[in-house]
């Protein structure tokens, strides 16, 4: 027995102890120079000033996803301050920034500061309209759409951030060494996706996928098809989909078992530290048939010259009518990403802090790529007879070409009996 009394605290013990031992290591960026830089970019839009609540554009802008709200007046970055909402001890941790960006409260101490704003901008693809509602009538602001000038900021990506998304991207190993354990006649995809998820979440991978578009989620595993699903292509996107176990979430892996002699396409974005990759293999269980090997051949040159087609200054758009140019020379334009009323004239997109990020590869998309840019290439032809091949990787725009941040080779391979594969 004793007569101490138990101790008492007046704040939580997050403001002594110190989490990033537990976390992954992050890169330091200069966040005031991207507040700055958003400032200076609102001068082109109609706003006063912006707000951004969500917390993948307030992980990019101050090192930190906790709930709040950044206030950015135009023209003036060292005016914008951070509202923390909650977890003030964990955001002062977090922050990357200097103690007087920090204040406390929600959108009723923003408003305080901001004073009179007549024409607010917020990222409205991202925001919910229950809070975009919310921020009109406390500030007494008309709304317009910053979205485009943050998604132009954030797609050229410092150093760190490549660093992070080829981490990212070298995960897909982890996958691919699961798939080949796995995968064999009789087991079905949800089994495969099992082992990949468990093996990638082991391995450090964070098992929530994050999208710019409000209607977009992947399950853990990504998309995992086989066989006769591989032509099933549902709403998800324009692209090998699966069909799921379930209406609710109608692609991804299913119960179909594996078969001899099957494809097996596996699609899977991968999120390291927030950064994602984005790569894609084609598999097929027992030995590859000549048909087979010439199907996966005609998918690679494709996905060669489109990623020839990337460089800085070229248009979002060519590398997509390199590979529509490259598939009409094969025969195989009619296949390409999608077939009859299932057909997307893309050819991959750009990955960040989100997994679909800006510019997307396709056709009429103006947008200049720049050096730092981070793209995917992800051809696949889908034909109901001969089956689907994908091969997808991640590329750095740099200025002289491209540089591959996956790494498992580009090739088709075969698990045998027994999961060895060649």
């Amino acid at each position: 027995m004793t007569d101490e009394s138990p101790p008492s605290y007046d704040r939580t013990v997050a403001h002594e102890r110190d989490v990033s031992r537990y976390r992954h290591s992050y890169p330091q960026f200069d966040y005031e120079e991207r507040i700055d830089d958003l400032a200076q970019r609102l001068e082109t839009s109609e706003a006063d000033a912006a707000v951004l609540p969500n917390y993948v554009d307030l992980t990019y802008y101050t090192g930190s996803g906790q709930p709040a709200n950044l206030y950015v007046p135009v023209g003036d970055g060292r005016s914008a301050r951070l509202f923390v909402r909650r977890a003030m001890a964990f955001a002062r941790q977090e922050v990357e920034l200097p103690d007087r960006y920090l204040e406390r409260g929600g959108l009723s101490a923003l408003a305080e500061y901001a004073g009179d704003v007549a024409t607010l901008a917020v990222p409205l693809d991202a925001v919910p309209a229950a809070i975009t509602s919310k921020l009109a009538a406390v500030l007494d602001a008309e709304l317009v759409d910053v979205s485009d000038i943050v998604l132009s900021q954030r797609a050229t990506k410092a150093e760190g951030e490549v660093e992070l998304l080829t981490e990212a991207a070298e995960l897909y190993e982890v996958a691919h060494d699961a798939i080949r354990r796995r995968a064999a006649p009789g087991v079905t995809e949800k089994e495969v996706a099992g082992e990949v998820i468990g093996a990638l979440v082991a391995a450090g991978m964070d098992d929530r996928i994050f999208f710019r578009r409000w209607d977009a989620r992947l399950p853990a595993a990504g998309l995992i098809a086989s066989g006769d699903v591989l032509p099933l292509v549902s709403g998800h996107a324009m692209t090998v989909t699966g069909t799921g176990v379930a209406r609710s979430m109608p692609w991804g892996p299913s119960n179909r078992p594996l078969e001899n002699g099957d494809f097996l396409a596996a699609d899977i974005a991968l999120n390291w530290a927030g950064y994602h990759g984005d790569v894609a293999r084609t598999y097929v269980v027992g030995d590859a048939t000549p048909d087979q090997r010439e199907w996966f051949r005609k998918v690679l040159t494709i996905h060669e010259e489109a990623r020839n087609a990337v460089e800085s200054g070229v248009s979002a758009e060519a590398p997509y009518l390199a590979a529509r140019e490259c598939a009409e020379k094969l025969g195989v334009a009619e296949w390409l990403c999608g077939y009859a009323e299932m057909q997307a004239p893309y050819i991959g997109h750009s990955i960040g802090l989100e997994a679909d990020e800006e510019p997307t590869l396709v056709q009429g998309n103006t947008t200049e790529l720049r050096e730092g840019m981070v793209v995917t290439i992800e051809p696949k032809l889908i034909h109901p007879d001969h089956g689907t091949v994908v091969v997808e990787d991640d590329y750095l725009v740099t200025d002289s070409g491209v540089d591959r941040l996956s790494t498992t080779p580009q090739k088709l391979f075969e698990i045998q009996t027994g999961n060895n594969e060649s």
